[in-house]
């Protein structure tokens, strides 16, 4: 919206009201008329189109500088980052070397920490740079890793309290090391910023002597001369001079702007000159001071004075410990030879009861053996007399199967003797031929008995040659059986043989075993004596050592205490460091951004303050202008002029022109008058005496 309206003022003559068109006699104002009106407006259009293309300029202007501003901040922004993590991997390295050689390391950077983005021209560069940086911390870390597992012991608590102090320290000076380098960084920055400020200031003084000069002095006297002369009558008196007022105005107007601009931004460089200087020095002392960094200078520190006092209490510790670690040492020195006194007695003690009991051991075993032979012979007799009475029921089975057999036989034979034997009325009959039919009838009728008493007689004759058949087989069968178990029992009696003639054997060598333990237990009986002797002064000397290990218990009871409450109080201090740690880094993180929000409304300040002086210097001018065409205004204004200027004036002020109407009724008066009403509760129409409200406002032009 802003574009699409024409400015307010387009330059000074557009502040003045219209000028008085005279009455001339021979003249024809009427035709004039539109050719100035038309110029006129051409004139307002172009200077309207170059207002707004300047303030298109300026917006672009200052989104290019906000932009740049984001920039800036993003680059600074990344180089911190980038600092922080090269200060990390050296921090890493130098404890991990630390860990390693139990030495601080004082190997200096030859270069800069990291490539900065406006070194290397294009990614090549910066990768080789990487790989380059990746390179040195692999092959470091493979040494110190090796070294680690090489060389690293175990580790004492005072020690790694050490440790982890000095990995403070060297914590604390890469901190400084990086503030260090971001001092460096902020002045390479502000030189660049001096020196585009004295190159501005440079040009500003050529345009100030280009504007001092006799040129410009001649026309700004006629811009003057012309700002002062009453206007001609004729047409070309009024037209000529204009152009050259108008252009004289201008010139002063934009020349006043810029003297102005120019001593404030004289005034802001000289500003930044003395912080520079300031930061100058201070950069120089603390280059002197890091490069000339003396033993006294450590040893103000209090860094140095605590680390001293915990270095003297370690040594305390230290002596300390090392006087009881000797006491404890010749102590353990007198019961380990005793301990081997005592071993030496117990391992005698165990070798006599181990050959008592090696003896009981033979004994028994001579005892066992005997009673695996009994008991070998007992199972060898139930064997046998199982087998005979196996042999016995077998044999009384196959008689039952005999009996049975005999008795099926002896029906059979009863039968056929019944079969056989003649009947008391039989008459024996040669020639059947001389037989009668009744003979024949009875002969067929015997013979038909005879042949039922044979059909009763085969199937026991055949039951009873089944059955011899059936025991002859089972006969046949447990006589090839028993002759394979006879020369099984041969083979087992050969080797119960050999078992027992081995037995024997053993049986002599252990009696000869018997007799010279029986030997050795005379002596050892002696030995036994001895012993029991040296037990009772073991016993002393057990009674001492337990009163010696009840005060070493005590004393490490104590020791153990001493060292919880050392831990405690390393944890708590570990605690208080963390908590300032984190209290530092939130400190510092806000005094980054309101340093940062700081440098950023300065360049602001500065900006507007020379839009101030720029603006007021416009102002004057307008002032001077308005009063200047009032002047001549009421100079040169008629009657109908005044009517209309006191109708158009506020009817409460008489001094603002009415710009501001009333919705409820209508009435225009100014915006100043308006305002103060509705500020002083007075919201009634002057006029008419209707009441209004801020919504009924309405403003009718600007």
């Amino acid at each position: 919206m802003e574009d699409r309206k024409r400015p307010a003022v387009g330059s000074a003559d557009d502040l003045a009201p219209p000028s008085k068109r005279l009455a001339v006699n021979g003249s024809k104002p009427k035709d004039d008329a539109p050719e100035m009106k038309e110029e006129s407006w051409i004139e307002v259009y172009t200077k309207g189109a170059i207002y707004r293309q300047m303030q298109e300029y300026s917006r672009r202007a200052a989104t290019a500088e906000s932009r740049l501003e984001e920039v800036h901040k993003r680059a600074v922004h990344h180089d911190d980052h980038i600092r922080i993590i090269d200060a990390w991997w050296q921090q890493i390295l130098d404890e991990v070397e630390l860990l390693a050689d139990a030495s601080i390391p004082t190997k200096k950077l030859d270069g800069p920490p990291f490539l900065s983005s406006v070194s290397f021209k294009d990614l090549q560069h910066f990768q080789g740079h990487l790989q380059d940086k990746g390179k040195a911390i692999i092959s470091k870390t493979e040494t110190l890793l090796q070294r680690v597992a090489a060389l690293r012991g175990e580790v004492t608590p005072e020690a790694s309290a050490l440790e982890g102090r000095i990995t403070g320290l060297l914590a604390a000076q890469k901190e400084y090391l990086l503030k260090l380098d971001r001092l460096n960084s902020e002045k390479d920055t502000l030189s660049e910023q001096l020196n585009t400020a004295t190159l501005r200031y440079f040009k500003a003084e050529k345009k100030l002597d280009r504007a001092k000069s006799s040129q410009v002095q001649k026309l700004e006297q006629q811009a003057f001369a012309n700002a002062t002369r009453p206007p001609s009558a004729t047409k070309e008196g009024s037209e000529e001079p204009a152009p050259s007022n108008g252009a004289g105005a201008e010139l002063l107007l934009k020349y006043e702007e810029t003297a102005a601009a120019a001593t404030k931004q004289k005034e802001q460089l000289d500003s930044l000159l003395g912080e520079i200087r300031t930061l100058q020095d201070e950069n120089s002392t603390l280059k002197s001071k890091r490069e000339a960094w003396s033993d006294d200078d450590f040893i103000r520190t209090d860094v140095f004075k605590q680390f001293k006092g915990q270095n003297e209490e370690l040594i305390k510790r230290i002596n300390n410990l090392e006087a009881t670690n000797k006491q404890l040492r010749e102590e353990a020195e007198k019961l380990q030879s005793e301990r081997t006194t005592f071993r030496i007695q117990l391992e005698a003690d165990a070798s006599q009861v181990t050959s008592e009991l090696e003896a009981d051991i033979a004994a028994r075993d001579q005892d066992l053996a005997r009673v695996r032979s009994a008991r070998d012979e007992i199972l060898a007799e139930n064997t046998q007399r199982k087998a005979s009475m196996e042999q016995e029921r077998l044999s009384l089975e196959h008689m039952k199967e005999l009996v049975s057999a005999k008795e099926d036989r002896i029906s059979a034979l009863e039968s056929e003797i019944e079969r056989l034997k003649p009947s008391a009325d039989e008459q024996s009959v040669t020639d059947i031929s001389t037989m009668s039919e009744d003979e024949l009838r009875q002969k067929f009728k015997k013979l038909e008995k005879d042949f039922e008493a044979i059909n009763h007689e085969l199937p026991s004759i055949e039951r009873a040659f089944k059955r011899m058949r059936d025991l002859g087989q089972k006969r046949v069968m447990d006589f090839a059986g028993l002759e394979e178990k006879i020369q099984l029992l041969i083979a087992e009696k050969s080797k119960a043989d050999q078992k027992y003639f081995a037995a024997r054997k053993d049986a002599d060598t252990r009696n000869n075993e018997i007799r010279s333990l029986r030997h050795q237990n005379s002596k050892s009986a002696e030995i036994i004596a001895q012993l029991k002797d040296i037990e009772t002064q073991n016993r002393g000397l057990l009674t001492n050592l337990e009163k010696q290990m009840a005060n070493m218990r005590l004393t490490n009871a104590t020791l153990a205490m001493e060292n919880k409450k050392m831990e405690v109080t390393s944890q708590d201090g570990t605690r208080r460091i963390e908590s300032l740690n984190k209290q530092i880094t939130e400190l510092s993180g806000l005094v980054k951004t309101r340093d940062s929000a700081s440098a950023i409304i300065k360049e602001r300040n500065t900006l507007q303050e020379a839009e101030v002086e720029k603006l007021k210097v416009r102002i004057e001018h307008a002032q001077k202008d308005r009063d200047n065409w009032r002047n001549k205004a009421l100079s040169n204004s008629s009657e109908e002029e005044e009517m209309l200027r006191t109708f158009a004036l506020c009817s409460i002020c008489r001094n603002n022109f009415k710009n501001t109407a009333l919705k409820t009724c209508g009435h225009l008066f100014c915006s100043k008058c308006v305002d103060d009403r509705i500020s002083n509760r007075m919201r009634k129409c002057p006029s008419c005496s209707r009441a209004f409200d801020k919504m009924d406002v309405m403003p009718v032009h600007h």
